[in-house]
């Protein structure tokens, strides 16, 4: 049997899934979500949030929830072997920030587990009328020029059914079925020689205040994290080079190497609630899409968790597609728009998991005693973070698509060529003091609107682009620039006059002008619905070109 058809299915109830739905359901676009499992994950996993990624939650209206429950990356503390109390190095994972710049509201990371994220955002989904259907497994797909039909089998009753729609999305984790069926590469590594177990524990007896490592040099470390303050369970992890630990994934086994390992038979468990094991894997398709069928997350890319950008990566895919499919099915733009998705984000992941990846050995191989990293002291010295070298892309500000061909840049007009625009896809231009087209659009705080006071951010839509047009003198002329905003299709563009002291914005504290490098002549910013800059132009004709290149 074929149900009626459907704009979007979605395969896979994990944070890719969910995350795309609810960019969907946002731009009035209804999904069906299924998931092979028999109930929804339980479990910390892929636990950090990078700064960027609140940003997105910001759009979407769920980060209120989400910072109600996540706690700060606590600091790392090392102790001595044996015995396995007396600490040897105190440091911090990543470099905390104590200033809140007003183009990043968001100062550091955070750890929420990957259950409790999900749960939230499956809330905020059943007001839209979505529930994740699960025991619902994915066989077969078939295409046709108009749409996709998707094949099930339901476990419940073990019956089989189809469903048709215009677009099929897979979002189904690196063990999925999507990324076979579509027959494409999944091209990378597996670290044979090393292994992980993962999982969540009660402890009693260890302090809630730090990430606590014990390691044997050159052989394990075992590293536990409180998960939220009202509780007693941790987070655990056992990790090596040239270690296989997949004896660790019994739970008493498990409980037995930590006894030995940290020299803690102080510790007292309870039963752990998830326990995992896994090789690092390090690996991405060659292509993010074939016809009407998307992959995203885990089933496009996979890497080891060093870094923390999992889950984080997911994010930016569905951000990315998701108000493009919004915008071809609505019938406002041609399918050719879809192409862009594969175009932008390939060089991102490419770069990413190249980074993720030396991370991974860097943390691994350069190792003291308890997992310390191996710094001089005189480096020490000048940098409090462990991860300062590479803290910038690690919170993902420096993504951006500036080779994108959807993206038009008037201000700099000196070329760059496409390979080192590639090549700096992930990492960005930290420190250059540049903005340009392709770039995450910066937050700007202190802004008037209507009276009372706004932040871009809290006006950034995830199914609009934001006409941002900078009008620094009363001599500027404003109808042309409103008049190609307003030609485009109804309400897919929002535009904001922003000046020091009059407009529909006031920019009371200066901090959009700032942000956005305004010069003069150069005043017109247009933010896409995924938080990028799609366009910095001086014309109605090269606002025009831009929203040419969307609309169809």
């Amino acid at each position: 049997m074929t149900s009626a058809e459907i704009p979007v299915v979605i395969v896979g109830g994990g944070p890719a899934g969910l995350f795309m739905a609810l960019f969907l359901v946002k731009n009035g676009i209804s999904v069906r979500i299924l998931d092979k499992e028999s109930a929804f994950h339980t479990g910390s996993r892929g636990f950090g949030i990078q700064p960027r990624t609140f940003e997105l939650m910001k759009f979407l209206g769920i980060l209120d929830d989400v910072q109600k429950l996540a706690v700060p990356i606590p600091t790392m503390r090392a102790y001595k072997l044996p015995g396995g109390t007396v600490p040897v190095k105190t440091w911090d994972l990543y470099e905390k920030s104590g200033v809140l710049w007003p183009d990043r509201p968001y100062a550091n990371g955070a750890c929420l587990s990957q259950a409790v994220l999900e749960g939230i955002i499956r809330d905020h989904l059943q007001r839209y009328h979505v529930a994740v259907e699960l025991r619902q497994e994915l066989t077969a797909i078939e295409e046709s020029e108009h749409h996709v039909v998707a094949h099930f089998h339901d476990h419940q009753t073990d019956k089989t059914y189809d469903i048709k729609a215009k677009y099929l999305i897979g979002a189904d984790g690196a063990k999925g079925v999507t990324r076979k069926l579509l027959g494409l590469t999944f091209e990378g590594q597996t670290r044979d020689t090393d292994g992980m177990v993962w999982g969540d524990v009660e402890i009693q007896g260890l302090g809630s205040d730090y990430w606590h490592i014990w390691g044997k040099p050159g052989h394990f470390t075992i590293m536990a994290r409180l998960l939220s303050p009202d509780s007693t369970e941790f987070g655990v992890g056992i990790t090596g080079l040239d270690f296989d630990p997949s004896h660790l994934a019994d739970e008493e086994e498990a409980k037995k190497f930590i006894h030995e390992g940290t020299g803690r038979n102080d510790l007292r468990f309870g039963k752990f609630s998830w326990l995992s094991y896994f090789k690092p894997k390090m690996r991405m398709v060659n292509k993010f899409s074939e016809g009407r069928v998307f992959i995203v997350g885990d089933a496009a890319h996979v890497h080891s968790p060093t870094g923390g950008q999992g889950m984080n990566t997911a994010t930016q895919d569905s951000a990315n597609l998701a108000w493009k499919l919004a915008l071809v099915l609505r019938g406002l733009s041609s399918p050719d728009l879809l192409s862009s998705y594969n175009t932008e984000r390939l060089p991102v992941v490419a770069q990413m998991l190249h980074a993720t990846s030396a991370l991974y050995t860097h943390v691994v191989r350069e190792v003291k005693d308890g997992g310390i990293p191996t710094q001089k002291p005189d480096e020490d010295e000048k940098q409090s973070g462990w991860f300062r070298w590479r803290n910038s892309a690690l919170e993902m500000y420096g993504i951006n698509y500036r080779y994108s061909p959807m993206i038009v840049e008037e201000r700099y007009t000196s070329p760059q060529s496409e390979e080192d625009m590639k090549a700096r896809a992930y990492e960005g231009y930290e420190g250059l003091g540049t903005l340009r087209a392709g770039d995450r659009a910066p937050e700007a705080p202190g802004l008037v609107l209507d009276g009372a006071e706004t932040s871009l951010f809290a006006l950034f839509q995830p199914s609009k682009h934001t006409v941002l047009f900078f009008v620094p003198d009363k001599q500027t002329a404003v109808d042309g620039i409103l008049e190609v905003a307003g030609a485009c299709p109804e309400g897919t563009v929002q535009t904001f006059v922003v000046s020091k002291d009059s407009g529909t914005l006031i920019d009371r504290d200066g901090h959009a002008f700032s942000s956005y490098r305004v010069v003069k002549g150069i005043n017109v910013v247009v933010v896409r619905p995924d938080g990028f800059i799609g366009c910095i132009v001086a014309s109605e004709a090269g606002l025009k070109l831009y929203f040419e290149g969307i609309f169809s």
